[in-house]
């Protein structure tokens, strides 16, 4: 899905020309995909998806605000938009593979 993401904002950014909306709508696609490969597979969520969705969706917003600021502050500064939008990646994918498992997606009891 980060492919998908970072491929969707490739795309978008030149013809729409806004960080802003790029983001949002690669974001969206991407972790709609994500969303349920990772609810069905990756974290195997015996969770109902009201509880898990929520949940998703208030990280979901989160990371998009971080990962939307960095690229932003990065295109400020002078760095290509392709290459900014990979900044964010590093911290977080790591991060939130740890806070979708251990928060959204937890095994409940």
């Amino acid at each position: 899905t980060t492919a998908i993401d970072y491929s969707l904002f490739i795309t978008l950014y030149g013809p729409i020309n806004s960080i802003f909306l790029a983001n949002l709508i690669s974001a969206a696609v991407a972790t709609s995909i994500n969303y349920l490969t990772h609810h069905r597979w990756t974290f195997r969520s015996d969770q109902n998806h009201s509880r898990s969705g929520a949940k998703y969706l208030l990280n979901l917003i989160f990371w998009w605000l971080v990962s939307t600021s960095l690229i932003k502050t990065l295109v400020v500064v002078g760095i290509d938009p392709r290459l900014a939008k990979l900044f964010p990646l590093i911290l977080i994918v790591p991060v939130n593979y740890f806070v979708l498992n251990y928060l959204v997606f937890k095994k409940l009891p």
